[in-house]
Order: C-alpha cells, then sequence, then structure tokens
C-alpha cells in the first residue's frame, strides 16, 4: 500500500507520546515529503489533528501496514530544519534529559504557525464501490467542499480520517490545504498591475483612486501596498478591490531593510591579533579559547575571521551575552559587513524574529548576530561561532531544555566542520581547564591595542567609616570623578543590586517585608516608592509601619541602583547621570538609546548592574568605581569566587581603553582578600591555578558533574511527598555507583528561595562522575521523563565537567 514511511515528532508537550512515530505516505505526496518538512496528520482516537516533525524516511516499515495511519498534507515547500539540526535535536534531547518537543521549540520561531484547516473536495467518480460510511461522507461534500472541522460536526462516524484515507486510495476526494503557511508575518504585501493598457481599456469605475493608482503603479511597476496606499493618501480597501477584479496582482516579498553603506574598517590588525587570525583559520582544531585581557581586540579578530568565511561563502554567528551589547555590536559589525546580518534576541517582536530567521534561512545574510538564542539560526553552511565573554552565566539557558550554549556550539561544529571562537579576558573555570587538558586551543592576547592598563587600586570602605564617611562612594572615588567631569570625561559606576535599598526591615522586631507569593525580601524602588519582589514582579505600596509589631521603625538596608543613582545626582548635580538595570531598561529602544547617548558623549555619569561589565567599549570613560566589590564574593554559591573574579577585573576593564589614562577603584570591606588581589592585579593565572586546587579538593566542577532536578508545584505536601517517592527510586537505581564512590547522593532540600509566585520549589542535587553520566541519564529519564507527574513540574540543570 505504502512505498514510503516517515518517522516523526509530534508537536505535542505530554512526556507519554515523547517518542517517534510512523506514518505511511500517500502515492500524492511521496515526492513532496521530505527531511525537515512539517506534516499534519492524525493522532490518538482519529479526532485529533497534529503537526508533526519529519526526522527520517524509509521505503519499508516492520509495523503491519494495517496499524499505519497515513499523513494527511505536508505543510512546507521547504524544510524548515536541515538534516544536521534534526541531529541536533536529537543531541539535545539526550544531553540535557528534556522532550522531543522542547529541543524543536529552540529551532522553529514561534510565529511559523499553520492553518489547521484542511478542506476536502470530492471528485467525480464513476462505478466505484464505496461503504455506508464512506457514501455519507462523499455526499456531505459532493456539491460542496468543506473544511475538515465543519466536516466532522456532520459526520457521524468516529473513524472519519480511516474513511478519508479509504475515499483517497478510491481517487474519490482530494485533501486541500487552506491556507498553508501563516508565517506571512515575515514578508510585506506588494503589488502590480497584471496588463498594460490604456485606463479607458481598464473594467473600472474610472475614480480618481482607481486612476491614480494605475497610473503609478504603471510608473513604479512592483510597490509595497502600504507604501502605495501611503504616498496616494488611499485606502487599503481600493487597492484590494482591484486586486479582486483581477487588474492587479499580488505577491508577498520579504520583509527589506534599508541598505545600509559599508564603511571598510582602515584599522590594522598588531602582530598579537594577525597571530591570533591566522592561528584560528589555519588549524586542524575545531574549538579556540582566544584568552585576551580587556581592551587587547578581540573583536577586531572576530571580524576578520568572519570575512574570511564569507569570503568562502560560508556564514557565521556571532553571540553576545546581553542585548545591551547587540547595539554596539551591530554598530561595529554594521560598519565592516553592511546590512548582511541578522539579529536574534528576546526582546524582539514575533514578526520581526520570523523575519531575522527567514533572512538567515534564505541565505540573505552573512553574519548572525544576537543573544544565546541565536545559536540556532537555520544557518546552511557555517563557517565559525565566536562567542564573546564566554564565561558569562547568561549563555546557559534558565527554562527547560536548560542548554549550555558553549556545548552546543562545540556539537555543531563537530556536525558542521566548522570553528568555534570562545572569546574573554577571564574565561570560566571550565572552558579553562578544557584547555589545560588539550580539548580547546588557547590562543593569547596579553597586551592591551593602546598598550597601557588601567591604574588600579582598592579602597578599604572601613576606613572611610572610620573618616565619618557612610556613603557609597569613597573619598578617592569622589575625587576622580569630579576630575573626570572636569576633563569632560565619562565615569562608570557598577552595583550589583538594582532598586533602592536590598530589604526593608523593622528595627523593633526585626520582621523583613517579604513577598507574598514568594519566599523573598521585597526591594524598595524609590520610583513610585513601591516595594517589589525581583522573582514575580509583585508590588505593593512601601510601608511604614510593623505588620508584625506595629512599630513605625521600619528602615532599609543595602543600598541598590536607584539609591546610588540619588547620591550620586546630590554629589554631582550639573552631571548628565544615567542608570542601566533590568528595571530601567524596560525595551531594546532603551539599551539603544543609552548606548548612542553614552557613546556621543550626553551622558557623563553612568550607573548600573552586570550589564555594564560585558564588553561596552567608550573611549572616554577614565574613571570606573567597582562600589561593593565584596557583594558576590559572600554569596553560598561554590562559583563565588570566579564570579567575584570575572565581575571585577570586567568592570574593571571599561576604564582606560582610548587614549586617555584610566582609573579603578575597587571599594571592599575585604581589602587583603585573595580574589580581590588577584582581579586588581590583572592576575588570571595566579587565580585560576588556586581556585582549580579547591575546586578538586571539594569536588566540583570541573572535576565532577552537578545535576539539580527541582520539582516545583503549587501544593506543597505533594511537591514534598513526590521528591521524596523519587529519591527513593534513584537511590534504589544508583545503589551500586554509590558504594563504587562514582556518584554523590543528597537528600531533597528546599530550593535556597523555598517559593516563587506561589510556587513550592524542593531540590535533589547528585554528584557524579563524568564516566556514570550516560547510565545516570537514563535513569533520570526513567524517573522524571517517561510520563507526566501529575500536579508537578521538572526542571533538570546539568553543570557538566566538559563536552
Amino acid at each position: 500500500m505504502y512505498k514510503k514511511f516517515v518517522q516523526v515528532i509530534l508537536n505535542n508537550n505530554s512526556k507519554s507520546i515523547d517518542q517517534l512515530f510512523t506514518y505511511g505516505v500517500p502515492d500524492t505526496l511521496a515526492d513532496a515529503v521530505e527531511i525537515g518538512k512539517r506534516v499534519k496528520v492524525n493522532f490518538g482516537n482519529n479526532k485529533h489533528m497534529i503537526d508533526a516533525l519529519i526526522v527520517s524516511i524509509d521505503y519499508s516499515c516492520q509495523i503491519p501496514e494495517h496499524k499505519i495511519k497515513t499523513i494527511i498534507d505536508v505543510l512546507d515547500d521547504v524544510p524548515v530544519a536541515g538534516e544536521e539540526m534534526i541531529k541536533l535535536i536529537f543531541w539535545i534531547r539526550e544531553r540535557y534529559i528534556c522532550k522531543y518537543s522542547d529541543a524543536i521549540r529552540l529551532l522553529i520561531p514561534a510565529a511559523i504557525k499553520y492553518e489547521h484547516n484542511i478542506v476536502v473536495k470530492a471528485k467525480e467518480i464513476n462505478n466505484v464501490s464505496l461503504s455506508d460510511k464512506e457514501k455519507e461522507l462523499y455526499n456531505l461534500i459532493k456539491d460542496n467542499p468543506l473544511e475538515l472541522k465543519n466536516l466532522k460536526k456532520h459526520y457521524t462516524h468516529s473513524d472519519i480520517f480511516t474513511v478519508i484515507d479509504n475515499l483517497k486510495d478510491k481517487d474519490a476526494i482530494e485533501i486541500i490545504s487552506k491556507d498553508k503557511l501563516k508565517g506571512k508575518e515575515a514578508y510585506e504585501k506588494y503589488v502590480s498591475l497584471i496588463e498594460y493598457k490604456n485606463i479607458d481599456e481598464y473594467d473600472i469605475n474610472k475614480t480618481k483612486n482607481q486612476v491614480n493608482i494605475i497610473n503609478y503603479l504603471k510608473e513604479n511597476k512592483l510597490v509595497n501596498i502600504k507604501k502605495l496606499s501611503e504616498d496616494l493618501g488611499i485606502s487599503p480597501a481600493v487597492i484590494n478591490n482591484l486586486i479582486k477584479k483581477n487588474i492587479l496582482k499580488e505577491e508577498y516579498i520579504l520583509y527589506q531593510i534599508e541598505e545600509k553603506n559599508v564603511i571598510k574598517n582602515e584599522l590594522k590588525l598588531n602582530e598579537e591579533q594577525k597571530n591570533a587570525c591566522e592561528s584560528i583559520i589555519s588549524s586542524d582544531n575545531k574549538v579556540f579559547l582566544l584568552h585576551g585581557v580587556t581592551g587587547s581586540g578581540k573583536t577586531e579578530v572576530y571580524m576578520n575571521i568572519i570575512e574570511h568565511y564569507i569570503n568562502e561563502n560560508k556564514q557565521s554567528i556571532m553571540l553576545v551575552p546581553e542585548i545591551s551589547l547587540t547595539a554596539q555590536t551591530i554598530d561595529r559589525f554594521e560598519k565592516r559587513f553592511g546590512n548582511k546580518i541578522a539579529v536574534f534576541h528576546s526582546k524582539l517582536s514575533k514578526k520581526e524574529k520570523l523575519i531575522q530567521w527567514t533572512k538567515v534561512h534564505n541565505k540573505e545574510v552573512d553574519v548572525v548576530i544576537g543573544a544565546r538564542s541565536a545559536i540556532f539560526a537555520p544557518i546552511r553552511d557555517l563557517g565559525a561561532i565566536i562567542i564573546d565573554e564566554e564565561h558569562e552565566d547568561s549563555y546557559i539557558s534558565s527554562t527547560s531544555p536548560k542548554y549550555n550554549t558553549i556545548e552546543v556550539a562545540i556539537k555543531m561544529a563537530h556536525n558542521l566542520n566548522s570553528k568555534v571562537v570562545l572569546g574573554s579576558a577571564t574565561p570560566s573555570i571550565n572552558t579553562y581547564y578544557m584547555a589545560q587538558k588539550g580539548q580547546i586551543e588557547i590562543i593569547e592576547l596579553k597586551n592591551r591595542v593602546n598598550n597601557q592598563m588601567p591604574d588600579m587600586k582598592i579602597i578599604d570602605m572601613s576606613s572611610e567609616l572610620d573618616k565619618g564617611n557612610n556613603t557609597l562612594i569613597s573619598e578617592e572615588l569622589y575625587e576622580s570623578i569630579k576630575k573626570t567631569l572636569i576633563n569632560k570625561e565619562q565615569a562608570i559606576l557598577f552595583l550589583n543590586k538594582r532598586g533602592y535599598s536590598g530589604f526593608v526591615t523593622c528595627k523593633k522586631c526585626g520582621h523583613v517585608i517579604k513577598c507574598d507569593r514568594c519566599d523573598v525580601s521585597m526591594t524598595y524602588h524609590i520610583k513610585g516608592n513601591m516595594l517589589k519582589c525581583h522573582y514575580c514582579g509583585r508590588t505593593k505600596r512601601m510601608m511604614y509601619e510593623c505588620p508584625k509589631c506595629g512599630s513605625k521603625k521600619i528602615e532599609q538596608f543595602s543600598a541598590g541602583t536607584q539609591h546610588v543613582e540619588r547620591l550620586v545626582k546630590q554629589l554631582f548635580p550639573n552631571a548628565v547621570t544615567e542608570r542601566m538595570d533590568v528595571d530601567s531598561m524596560t525595551d531594546r529602544d532603551c539599551y539603544e538609546n543609552i548606548y548612542r547617548r553614552f557613546k556621543n558623549g550626553s551622558i557623563d555619569i553612568l550607573i548600573g548592574t552586570q550589564m555594564l561589565a560585558k564588553g561596552f567599549d567608550f573611549p572616554d570613560v577614565t574613571t570606573v568605581g567597582v562600589l561593593v566589590a565584596d557583594a558576590i564574593l559572600n554569596l553560598p554559591f561554590y562559583n563565588a569566587s570566579e564570579k567575584t573574579f570575572q565581575l571585577i577585573t570586567q568592570v574593571s576593564g571599561r576604564a582606560g581603553r582610548g587614549s586617555k589614562t584610566g582609573n579603578v577603584f575597587i571599594q571592599t570591606y575585604e581589602p587583603n582578600n585573595f580574589i580581590i588581589n588577584a582581579a586588581k592585579n590583572n592576575n588570571y593565572e595566579l587565580f585560576i591555578t588556586e581556585e582549580l586546587k579547591l575546586r578538586k579538593e571539594f569536588a566540583f566542577p570541573p572535576f565532577i558533574n552537578i545535576i539539580n532536578i527541582c520539582l516545583i508545584s503549587k501544593n506543597e505536601d505533594l511537591v514534598i511527598k513526590t521528591a521524596n517517592e523519587k529519591y527513593e527510586e534513584i537511590k534504589e537505581a544508583v545503589k551500586d555507583m554509590v558504594k563504587e564512590r562514582s556518584l554523590l547522593l543528597y537528600r531533597p532540600i528546599p530550593h535556597s528561595i523555598y517559593k516563587i509566585n506561589d510556587e513550592y520549589r524542593i531540590n535533589l542535587f547528585i554528584k557524579a562522575s563524568r564516566s556514570k553520566m550516560a547510565e545516570l541519564k537514563k535513569i533520570l529519564r526513567s524517573v522524571y521523563m517517561d510520563k507526566d507527574i501529575e500536579y508537578i513540574k521538572v526542571s533538570i540543570n546539568i553543570n557538566t565537567d566538559t563536552v
């Protein structure tokens, strides 16, 4: 019966059907099926239609044919995912213990949707024998084709798809997809004249608007319908009326972006940069760590590598850790490569994402720029993947699947025979350890382009208190900012805590104002005089009376960026001061606006959180203040030292990047701390050597894998009960590994923030050697992923030692 069979992944989030399904291909669709295209199939009780992605095609099948259903329609003209991306879907599912549907969601934009309406149309039949059920369905559509959803309302039997298949086999009906692709959001409608005639020859009323449209199109040939409407001041209804009369024809053309002038960057590479480019391009290795001090010109190296692959007719991906950096990166790349770039980040609308996705898919761009999700752009011929500031946590997804962008990039490089360049002044310990083991080739840029590092000084804030200064700005930092402003230069102040104050408490009874939905203190924001939860977004008015004891001794503690902003405006009232944090950057225009204004010198002092630490390059910044250098150092995380070193080094690197000397002030209450002094001296080698010793001694990555399984539910008793039951299942399954000391299993404990948005969270941690990871993943999938756990969400996060 079938000459072809396809294996598909269903577009469904249920864990119970997270597997491959086989469908038969009718002869009418045999030429249309292709790996990476989507099809419409029926599933379950013959009443449920669903989209599915073809992942393999075969010409034989072991399943009895009477048990195989037929695909209803092919939805794509061209594959939405190439064969290598299909392989990546399978790899992501196994590596990050997620569902097929989770992995597919990463690759295909949400804006590509399809009509679920299938039109069933009767054909002329002679001497064709039909069963009673077949006759009933055929007669329903004999004179009037019906959409399948309407046909099911009138057809009395449940086996409608079986009957449709039988009628198709007897050539009694045909299936037509209605409006297949609804991804027209990526395209704009254009119109043109079907025929060029004298105005009197057109079958129209010859109204002024109609005549103007025809004359306009005679002159301009093919015109965007929006532009036509605006230029002539005519309603689109008039244009559509001419389309209906077959005087105009419409076509959809990919959204066009205005051409950019390419200004070839004349900056010459220094010897270190040249050697780095040549080493990466000529090496047989796939993965490289470009370890360059801040200001060493890594971006120029990136652009030269990308240009090399453009000359080979290959596309490349340039990743940055924050959308705050996309404006700066786009600015530099547009000057080098014109408008042959596409941009991906979380602030784009669905329509904008689809436009960018389509441009890449059609190979109309040379470079994809963006944050984490840009790694999944539909590139067909990949040259290089550049990951700037590779140490940043933002490259690890916070939602399922919790993929690591660097791991995905390395997998793609090996699959697609491309290169990965990981760039950073402060590489992550995992990446550096991989380089030490020879899995990554390391290339050093040891000198700044301008050959001068900033002057760095540690300020003991305890001494400031002794002098009567209880503000967050030391005397030396104040004087440096003052001098900077006099010289018409710029300053950056860094504090890794947003809001006005970290928490609000009662001095009498010690009660801390917490969120009603989350197990966290609320942060005071001066704008609106509000308390805000930074986890669920809940707000409430600032209170001046303790809800527990009634005391009016309510005070704010632990200053945030809003507090610093207010203080700076008091100290420097004539300076233009702006703040950059999550609260002030409400959309992508805010990022770009701040970047443009700071670049052109309209902002004197920029205050912000860790957004400021990630790659900003402004030549007039001569003063940088790290206001509370030990804020992260004392957090209860195994990588707190690493994050502290990285942040101090990166923020300090914003100073003195041009021809002017930079000054950095590291304010701390622990001036003798080893980590802070290593950062001050820019001594990465000393830091990494000591940190690796500690990690090995206490069994933390990169010497061990840590798996965190988090169960989440609104029902507190249920999540505790389920967590303990699942723990016992795992305990039994891994008992031999525990005996071998290749695995440590910890009892379930409440998450460090137990409740968020009225959902309770229980963690279970496992430490495992690399040799046991494959076996352990099978166990975890069996326990947590093979079937849905009622009323419980499961989040699995894997911190691996290496790829």
